[in-house]
């Protein structure tokens, strides 16, 4: 039976207090759904059950599923009172939320052997715990709990495994557990989004950065539907970090910033403001970058002495500006983060060497073992510092390829542009690069063919057009106005792929602006009139 049909068949019954059949129901229904919003559904509706039945009968059962679904701790307590021991893998999920990982490990071994989907649940905690725990058979533990899944259940234990994979240094394998899991989340917008962006951040971290980029864009694409909403800052931060490793700051600057304004909690936003914080550092806005730091403490709430992981940033920022005491006390006050600000730390400690003692600056940071690809972008901003030590800046020229030998295409980083060729948007960008990045507005409004009964109309179409090109580029600013001229931004450089004069008639094939044809006319090869 649908999930829909399920869960209105199960209101029915607890609105005729049928209380017995609706517990059967509603642990069905947790069994059976296959999204976080079904989910969260189920628990509102069976929110109207009353206490004194809550804890009768099957329902304990049916509020554990419903409680494990939801990861709702309070409910799933109360569920456990009211039936101690009796569900070890419900009793193994519970000790997880509290990192209790000895005794997740005694309950799941208990119902690991047990028929159904709470022998999955158990084999899935079983394979967590044995992972914290640091046994040798973790790995396999998975394994086998994999073999006990399926659907979006499976999807959830290859979460889990790539979070240990990684964790383990098995990056490689992380990112191909993830992407199997996109095949388990097809009906989950929330699960599929954050699959998806940490399939990205997988990728970028491995240097394929066109797989990167193609996983963010799905993610973000996905992401925009309601229920993925909650993972797009997620998203987001992730393709900042794709834009950022390939030097492309105006592209990873908004891309940072959409994720500031997504972020549904003071962490995310928290990681947001950090990463804009490092474009502009990258990029000479010190003082900036320092600005939004102490925003971010903000929204932190962090008191002046309480540590926290940003302050690896701030201590960079305060190196970079020539205060070593500075820098040295807010490394003080680092605490937590994950591996990039251990390295981050490492390079402020032998930035704040290098005037006194270059040598001993490079080993130090020749001894931190930090990742080629992430040293050539840290380099960025301490070239001197990094080439002590033998690491030269990487710094890819920011280019792109507009190909109209046929229908307009244009690619940057690898990846096709998401312009429709035959849309007004496509013709804007050849003519802008043909001209070389600036065309007067009133040009513009003759060269193209725009929709609009009158030129208040035109222009007005003109400036949309304006809008949907510099979000398909990446950046709000990629074509601005600029005192009745239309720039082009001078930060993506265009290389032009004409055809030859031969295939002129195929010149940006698919638009009859007047521009374009009179291109074809002239660009074409000379046509002899035989007067015999």
């Amino acid at each position: 039976m649908p999930f829909a049909d399920l869960l209105a068949h199960l209101e029915q019954l607890l609105a005729t207090a049928t209380w017995e059949a609706g517990a059967l129901h509603a642990r069905h229904a947790a069994q059976q759904l296959q999204t976080r919003a079904e989910a969260h559904l189920l628990r509102r509706v069976v929110e109207v059950v009353p206490a004194p039945v809550r804890t009768s009968g099957a329902w304990p059962h049916a509020l554990a599923w419903v409680a494990y679904r939801t990861a709702d701790e309070a409910l799933l307590q109360a569920a456990l009172k009211a039936a101690p021991t009796v569900w070890p893998a419900f009793e193994a999920f519970a000790a997880s939320l509290r990192l209790d990982w000895a005794t997740t490990l005694d309950w799941a071994e208990q119902g690991a052997g047990l028929p159904g989907p709470e022998g999955a649940i158990a084999a899935r905690y079983r394979a967590c715990a044995q992972a914290e725990l640091g046994h040798a058979d973790w790995a396999q533990a998975f394994e086998t709990a994999l073999r006990h899944t399926r659907g979006r259940d499976r999807g959830l234990v290859r979460l889990d495994f790539q979070y240990y994979l990684i964790r383990h240094g098995q990056e490689p394998a992380a990112r191909d557990m993830l992407a199997a899991a996109t095949a388990d989340f097809q009906h989950d917008d929330w699960a599929m989004t954050l699959t998806l962006a940490n399939l990205g951040i997988s990728c970028q971290r491995l240097g394929e950065l066109v797989e990167a980029e193609r996983a963010l864009r799905r993610a973000l694409q996905v992401g925009a539907r309601p229920a993925g909403q909650p993972q797009l800052s997620t998203a987001w931060r992730g393709m900042g970090s794709v834009y950022h490793t390939q030097n492309q700051p105006a592209r990873a600057e908004h891309a940072f910033r959409m994720a500031e304004a997504k972020a549904d909690n003071p962490q995310d936003r928290v990681a947001a403001m950090r990463s804009r914080a490092r474009v502009l550092r990258d990029t000479g806005r010190l003082n900036e970058a320092l600005t939004l730091l102490h925003d971010a403490r903000h929204h932190a709430q962090l008191p002046d002495d309480q540590p926290h992981a940003l302050y690896t940033d701030l201590a960079a920022l305060r190196v970079l500006l020539g205060d070593v005491v500075g820098a040295q006390q807010a490394l003080a006050l680092v605490a937590g983060g994950n591996t990039e600000d251990r390295w981050r730390v490492a390079v402020v400690e032998a930035a704040c060497l290098l005037t006194t003692s270059p040598a001993e600056a490079a080993d130090h940071l020749r001894a931190a073992g930090l990742a080629d690809a992430w040293a050539g972008q840290e380099a960025r901003a301490f070239p001197d510092l990094f080439r002590a030590a033998g690491i030269e800046p990487h710094q890819p020229d920011w280019t792109g390829e507009l190909l109209t030998a046929g229908p307009i295409r244009a690619v940057v980083g690898g990846l096709e542009v998401l312009l429709k060729p035959t849309r007004p948007e496509a013709a804007l960008l050849a003519l802008l690069v043909v001209q070389g990045g600036r065309v007067a507005v009133e040009k513009a409004l003759a060269a193209l063919d725009l929709p609009g009964r009158d030129e208040r109309a035109r222009r007005k179409t003109l400036s949309r057009v304006v809008g949907v090109l510099g979000e398909a580029l990446g950046w709000p600013d990629a074509v601005r106005y600029d005192q009745g001229v239309l720039v082009l931004s001078p930060d993506l450089r265009w290389h032009l792929h004409r055809p030859a004069p031969a295939q002129a008639e195929l010149f940006c094939e698919g638009r009859y602006d007047p521009w374009i044809t009179e291109w074809r006319d002239e660009h074409g090869p000379l046509r002899w009139v035989d007067w015999d």
